[in-house]
């Protein structure tokens, strides 16, 4: 259970469904977590109920400078990042077809999406070229690539950026020890999922029509998460792994 011992590990977006459940099995298996997050109150709890080590730091994730000072703040108390999990993201703001979305919910899509992605990238790779080592996880969506869904254009659009993002990454900084990869999850029982389909109860019936008969668990996303950032997964960089079940395949 000690396999990422004294790894630091930053998880944006961590108070909730993937994101929560990543902070939790990278600190049960030894590294030190510094999570963001809006809800000061959630963070704090989630320390609180950890026997891991994890730091919680409450950002707004519109905001750049927040997450520039925060990550800047996290580099120099602990000299490194070694895995960056980019996890947080919106998506009623994108719901709708173009012509209805709002200009304001499209700035604020993107900046939680997308531009946050790459503030935190940004400053966890010039970190890892010092280092010469480094992990970096994005979390995209099957919407972004693999599934297509006329009512969430924006949504998709900024999930196929991240993959798009991704793949560039994991080129450029290959040599300098740095492996950057995307996870496209499908369904799984979190509040963001939950309030797409409406209610839980839509939810659940929609989820009986999965090829299993059930969405997915976070765990099970963060099982997929933790491999890629494991030495295990040394020799997959660029890719865009799937992890919906065969959801996408009907």
């Amino acid at each position: 259970m000690n396999d990422f011992k004294a790894k630091i590990v930053v998880v944006n977006g961590g108070t909730s469904g993937i994101g929560k459940e990543a902070v939790r099995q990278f600190a049960e298996r030894g590294a030190r977590v510094h999570f963001t997050g809006r809800r000061k109150s959630e963070g704090e709890a989630i320390v609180e109920s950890l026997t891991g080590q994890a730091v919680f730091h409450q950002v707004d994730n519109t905001d750049r400078n927040q997450i520039a000072s925060t990550m800047e703040a996290i580099i120099e108390e602990e000299g490194r990042v070694d895995i960056l999990f980019n996890n947080a993201g919106v998506l009623s703001v994108g719901a709708g077809p173009l012509n209805r979305i709002k200009e304001d919910d499209w700035d604020t899509l993107l900046a939680t999406n997308q531009t946050a992605y790459y503030l935190y990238m940004k400053h966890a790779l010039n970190a890892m070229q010092k280092a010469k080592s480094g992990v970096i996880i994005n979390n995209a969506a099957i919407l972004g690539n693999d599934k297509v869904n006329p009512m969430l254009p924006a949504y998709s659009g900024t999930k196929a950026a991240i993959v798009a993002m991704t793949q560039s990454s994991a080129l450029r900084f290959a040599k300098s020890g740095i492996r950057v990869n995307a996870i496209s999850p499908g369904p799984a029982a979190t509040d963001l999922s939950i309030k797409a389909y409406g209610s839980q109860e839509a939810f659940d019936k929609a989820a009986k029509d999965a090829p299993r008969g059930s969405y997915a668990d976070p765990a099970e996303i963060v099982n997929t998460v933790r491999f890629l950032a494991s030495d295990e997964a040394s020799y997959v960089n660029g890719t865009e792994l799937v992890v919906d079940g065969g959801y996408s395949l009907k």
